[in-house]
């Protein structure tokens, strides 16, 4: 049986940057739709179906923002990944961004090879990532990033930062092998901002406030949440 071939539309008035995505995510084996005028994006989506969109927030009307949150009132997309590449990268456009309902928000400054990372990684990998979701819960463990918040059985454990970016990207994945590069590249968008050993310490710190049978050792530089250990973990927390 031959797999679908995965289907992503981009949209964006930037001419540059529309043919190097497009460039770059059909080698990756994708079918790509390109817009540069967003009035048309609903029109193309609901004829195309694609299975992730990229949005610019700075477009003539409408923009970026209007165009998710008409998206995310059509029942055919409230679970299509909305990515937001932009050069906006002040706070105010990041909230607005992620209240519309979109899951990630990557920078053009650092972003072209972070985004067609997390393409890769969410249409390939099957992981999740969905930002705008703020909280996630497996038996008695949860994990809250809007309060940056952790418990266990109504413990609450202090996290720092790093860690709680890495425990909620394990949360959101349970039972997937994943590796240091693969979380490097996908809660943060680029190998900058966190090195590999870094990585290492967070997990070294997690186990030891968590409990260490939660986050297994799968191979070199490879991880898994296990959602069984969480659940003995919680009880043993009763």
């Amino acid at each position: 049986m031959i797999a679908k071939q995965r289907r992503i539309l981009v949209v964006d008035d930037d001419s540059d940057i529309v043919e190097l995505l497009k460039y770059n995510l059909e080698r990756q084996g994708f079918k790509v739709k390109t817009l540069r005028d967003s009035d048309r994006a609903i029109e193309v989506a609901n004829s195309f179906v694609p299975d992730l969109i990229i949005l610019d927030i700075m477009m003539p009307q409408p923009n970026g923002i209007e165009v998710c949150r008409k998206l995310r009132t059509i029942k055919k997309f409230e679970n299509t990944y909305i990515f937001f590449l932009t050069a906006n990268s002040e706070p105010y456009y990041r909230n607005a961004v992620m209240n519309t309902g979109a899951d990630d928000f990557i920078e053009k400054v650092i972003g072209l090879r972070a985004l067609t990372y997390k393409v890769s990684a969410v249409l390939k990998k099957q992981f999740i990532i969905r930002k705008g979701i703020t909280e996630v819960t497996i038996g008695q463990l949860t994990v809250n990033r809007k309060t940056s918040t952790v418990t266990i059985s109504n413990n609450i454990i202090a996290l720092s930062p790093p860690e709680l970016e890495i425990l909620f990207f394990f949360a959101q994945n349970p039972n997937k092998i994943i590796s240091t590069e693969d979380m490097v590249h996908n809660i943060w968008g680029s190998e900058i901002y966190l090195f590999d050993t870094s990585v290492e310490a967070c997990i070294r710190n997690l186990r030891k406030k968590i409990g260490e049978g939660i986050i297994e050792d799968i191979k070199q530089d490879c991880y898994k949440l296990s959602a069984k250990n969480v659940l003995r973990q919680s009880r043993a927390h009763d």
